[in-house]
C-alpha cells in the first residue's frame, strides 16, 4: 500500500471478495452514501477470461455487501443477462468504458450505477493536456495469465490506454470476435486522420513468436486488412517488450468539485509557513470519522519531484513524514496520516497536520545517494556555475545568453585568446563600447543596452586602463577603486589620473569593460556545455551544478549534468571532446562508475553531450554496453 511503502516497511493485505476491506482502504458500506440501485452484468455464460475482462470495468457487488446496504434501506439490485449475441457490445464496453446507444446495458443511465462507478463517488478520471497525445502508442497486453491481466489492469489505471487481450484455450471458441472487435477498436482510435498512434503488442508470458502470431491474426481481420492497405490510413502494429513500453502517467482520479482549485501557500525559503489545509471530499462522507480517508496531492508545476520513497523524510518541514510521500502526482498526503489518535475523536482531530518542504535539486540528489553511502561535493566548475546562475538571475537566463547570438558572441569574445578587438592585460581582455558593438554585430544602442544589463547585475565591470608613472605597469582599475588617484597594483605607488596615465591619443580616458572573474573562469572551464545540454524547454526543471561523487574505496567521480526534468532524474557527461577518457580501459572504468551512480540514483536518463559533430565510435559502444540497460541514453552533439 503506497502511503506506507519504503525500504523498511512494506504494508500488504489480503482479503476475500465478500468481507470488509482491510485497514486503510475505504469500505463503501462505511459511507453515508446509500445507492438506490446497484447494476451489474450477468456474464456467467461467457468464458472466465471474458467475465474477468468485464468485471475489471464494471466491478462486482458481493452478497454480504449487498446485505449490509439493504440493512440501511431499500436497494434495488439489477442484473442484465448477457449472452454471446451481445459479445461485441460487451467487449467494446469492457475495453473502453464508453456508453453506446441502442443497447440497454450500455446506456449511460445503467452504467452510472455499476459498482465501480459508485466507488468513484464524486470523482472522475482526468488527463493533463498534451499536444502529443494523438501520437502516443496504444498498448495491448496479450495472454490469459494472472500476470498479464494484473499488469494491464494496473497500467490502465496508472498510465491509461491499455487493452487486455486474453489469448489461450479458454477463449478459443470466441477468438474471432475477440480479435475482430479489438482490431475495430484500435482502427477507430489510431488510424489517421483521427490520429497516428502506433499499436504495441506486449506480454509478460508470451514469447515473441506467439506475439507475432497474435499480430498476424489481428491484421487478418477485416479491420486489420483495411489498416494494412493504407486506406484511409496505415496502422502500425508492432511487438514490444514490457520493459520498452512507455510509462508516462497522464491519468488522474480527482474529486470533480476540487478540480482547478488553486490554494496559495506562503513559504519561508523552501519550507511551508503553515500546515497544509486538508480539503474534504465533495460527496463522500464516512459514517464514522475514520470510515473515509483520501489522498491530497500538493504540486508545484515548476518543481515536480521524482517519485522516490527515499525523499519522504525531506519533503516535510516539521519531521512528520508519516503518511506523506513523493509520488507521480506530486507530494501525496494521507488525510488520516497521524501516527497516534484517540478513539472517538472528531474528523477534524484525525486529519493530518503537516508542513511541507519543496527540496532543492541538491537536497534531492544528496538524499537519494546517502542511502548508498555516497557523498556529494561541489566541484570547482560547480562553484563557477552556481555563481554565474546567481549573477544572471536564473538558469534559463544564463542558458539563453550562452546560446548563439549577440550575448554569446560577447561572452566568448571576452575569454578568447585573440587580441582583436579589445586590449589584453595580465591575461584578461578589456573591451570598449565600440569593441562590444563589433563583437555583437548590432547597433551601438543594442550594445549599450547589453552592457548596461551586465553592469547592473555585476556580470561586467566598468573601469580604466591606467599606467603607473613609476614602474610603467598597466592594469585595469575598477571604477569603484579609483578617485583622484589610483594605486598601482604592482608597486603600490599612488599616481594621479592625468593625461600620462592612459594610453592613446584621446584627451579623456576611455571606458573599458571587464568580465566578472568567476564568469571568466567558468567560461574558460567550458561550463557552457552542460548548461546548453540542459537548456531544452521543460514544464518543471531543477538543476544542480557539477559535483564530485565520493564513495569509500573508489576514485572520485566528477559528473557534469545533474537535473530533475518533469520529475525525471537526469544525469550525464558534457565534453568539448568526442571521448570520455583517452584510453579504452579508462573509459570502460568510468562507464562502470557511472552505471553504479545511475543505479544508486535510480536515474531515468543519461545524457552524453559534446560540442563536437559526433561522439567517437568506441565511446558510443562502451556507453551502450554498460549504461543503456540501466537508463535511457540521449546523445547530443554540436552544442553551441
Amino acid at each position: 500500500m503506497a502511503p506506507l511503502a519504503s525500504a523498511q516497511v512494506a504494508v500488504t493485505a489480503e482479503f476475500q471478495a465478500d468481507e470488509a476491506p482491510p485497514h486503510r482502504l475505504v469500505d463503501m458500506c462505511g459511507l453515508t452514501f446509500q445507492p438506490e440501485r446497484v447494476t451489474g452484468l450477468d456474464v456467467d455464460g461467457l468464458p472466465p477470461a471474458v467475465q474477468l475482462l468485464v468485471a475489471a470495468r464494471t466491478g462486482l457487488v458481493a452478497p454480504g455487501h449487498l446485505a449490509r446496504l439493504r440493512e440501511r434501506g431499500e436497494v434495488d439490485h439489477v442484473t442484465v443477462p448477457v449472452d454471446r449475441s451481445h459479445l461485441a457490445q460487451v467487449l467494446r464496453f469492457a475495453w473502453t468504458g464508453r456508453s453506446e446507444t441502442g443497447v440497454g446495458f450500455t446506456e449511460q443511465e445503467f452504467l452510472d450505477d455499476l459498482p465501480l462507478a459508485q466507488s468513484r463517488l464524486g470523482c472522475s478520471w482526468f488527463t493533463t493536456f498534451d499536444a502529443d497525445a494523438d501520437s502516443e502508442p496504444l498498448v495491448v497486453m496479450c495472454g490469459d495469465s494472472a500476470e498479464d491481466f494484473c499488469y494491464a489492469y494496473t497500467r490502465q489505471r496508472v498510465v491509461g490506454d491499455v487493452h487486455w487481450l486474453p489469448v489461450g484455450p479458454d477463449t478459443a471458441d470466441f477468438s474471432l470476435e475477440l480479435y475482430t472487435e479489438l482490431m475495430r477498436l484500435l482502427y477507430d482510435l489510431a488510424v489517421p486522420p483521427v490520429s497516428a498512434r502506433p499499436v504495441l503488442l506486449s506480454s509478460l508470458t508470451l514469447d515473441e513468436d506467439q506475439l507475432q502470431e497474435v499480430r498476424d491474426r489481428l491484421l487478418a481481420t477485416p479491420w486489420g486488412r483495411m489498416a494494412a492497405s493504407g486506406s484511409p490510413g496505415r496502422l502500425d502494429v508492432c511487438v514490444c517488450a514490457p520493459a520498452d513500453l512507455p510509462g508516462r502517467r497522464r491519468l488522474h482520479l480527482l474529486d470533480k468539485a476540487h478540480v482547478g482549485d488553486t490554494l496559495h501557500e506562503p513559504f519561508l525559503g523552501t519550507d511551508q509557513a503553515r500546515n497544509v489545509a486538508i480539503p474534504l471530499p465533495s460527496e463522500a462522507a464516512g459514517v464514522q470519522p475514520d470510515s473515509c480517508r483520501w489522498q491530497v496531492d500538493v504540486l508545484d508545476p515548476k518543481a515536480v519531484l521524482p517519485a522516490r520513497w527515499a525523499l519522504n523524510d525531506v519533503i516535510t518541514a516539521d519531521g512528520t513524514s508519516w503518511g506523506v510521500r513523493s509520488s507521480t502526482s506530486g507530494i501525496s498526503i494521507d488525510s488520516h496520516g497521524r501516527i497516534f489518535t484517540v478513539t472517538g475523536t472528531s474528523l477534524a482531530q484525525l486529519l493530518v497536520q503537516v508542513r511541507l518542504r519543496l527540496p532543492t535539486a541538491r537536497q534531492v540528489f544528496r538524499t537519494l545517494l546517502s542511502g548508498a553511502g555516497v557523498t556529494l561535493e561541489e566541484s570547482d566548475k560547480g562553484r563557477y556555475t552556481r555563481r554565474m546562475i546567481e549573477l544572471w538571475g536564473d538558469f534559463a537566463a544564463l542558458a539563453a545568453d550562452l546560446k548563439e547570438g549577440p550575448a554569446a558572441n560577447l561572452l566568448s569574445g571576452w575569454v578568447s585568446a585573440g587580441k582583436e578587438p579589445g586590449r589584453v592585460y595580465q591575461d584578461r581582455k578589456y573591451l570598449t563600447l565600440a569593441d562590444v558593438r563589433t563583437m555583437t554585430g548590432g547597433s551601438e544602442e543594442s550594445a549599450r543596452q547589453l552592457l548596461d544589463g551586465y553592469l547592473q547585475r555585476s556580470i561586467a565591470t566598468r573601469g580604466l586602463l591606467l599606467t603607473c608613472g613609476q614602474c610603467v605597469g598597466t592594469a585595469f582599475y575598477r571604477l569603484e577603486d579609483i578617485g583622484a588617484h589610483f594605486r598601482c597594483q604592482r608597486c603600490r605607488q599612488h599616481n594621479p589620473i592625468v593625461r600620462s596615465a592612459w594610453k592613446g591619443q584621446e584627451l579623456e580616458p576611455q571606458w573599458y569593460y571587464g568580465l566578472d572573474e568567476v564568469a571568466y573562469q567558468g567560461l574558460r572551464s567550458n561550463i557552457q556545455v552542460p548548461i546548453l545540454a540542459l537548456a531544452e524547454p521543460a514544464h518543471s526543471f531543477q538543476h544542480m551544478p557539477e559535483a564530485v561523487v565520493r564513495r569509500d574505496g573508489y576514485p572520485d567521480l566528477e559528473v557534469d549534468l545533474w537535473a530533475i526534468v518533469d520529475g525525471r532524474i537526469v544525469i550525464g557527461e558534457a565534453k568539448v571532446s568526442d571521448r570520455l577518457e583517452p584510453t579504452k580501459r579508462e573509459e570502460a572504468r568510468r562507464c562502470a562508475a557511472l552505471k553504479g551512480l545511475i543505479d544508486d540514483l535510480s536515474a531515468d536518463e543519461f545524457v552524453m553531450a559534446t560540442t563536437g559533430p559526433a561522439w567517437d565510435r568506441r565511446t558510443e559502444t562502451l556507453v551502450n554496453e554498460k549504461i543503456a540497460s540501466a537508463a535511457k541514453v540521449t546523445w547530443l552533439t554540436n552544442l553551441r
